[in-house]
């Protein structure tokens, strides 16, 4: 009988703690210079950071330079009233508590 494979570990940039990929959103810096959610089941390619599906991490990232320094990139305000604007139409976010 074959091993279970782990799942890989990441940190959510919100709260720091490191849970299974899967549980995560992710951010990625795309090669327009923007910011875009990665939609389950697509892989975008560029760098990336994580955050759990709770309004509290969102909120603190979006708190001082966290998801600037994540991607390595100044994100400009359109792309971050868009992640607003994401976690107000997704019913995901804001349901889990970490």
């Amino acid at each position: 009988m074959p091993a279970a494979r782990r799942e890989p570990q990441r940190t959510c940039i919100g709260c720091r703690e490191a849970v299974g990929r899967r549980s995560l959103v992710r951010l990625v810096r795309v090669a327009e210079g923007g910011v875009a959610v990665e939609v389950p089941g697509q892989r975008l390619s560029g760098r990336g950071a994580y955050l759990h599906r709770s309004r509290s991490c969102w909120e603190s990232a979006f708190q001082g330079a966290t998801i600037g320094k994540a991607l390595r990139m100044s994100p400009k305000a359109g792309d971050i009233e868009g992640l607003r604007r994401y976690i107000e139409t997704n019913s995901g976010i804001g349901v889990e508590e970490v």
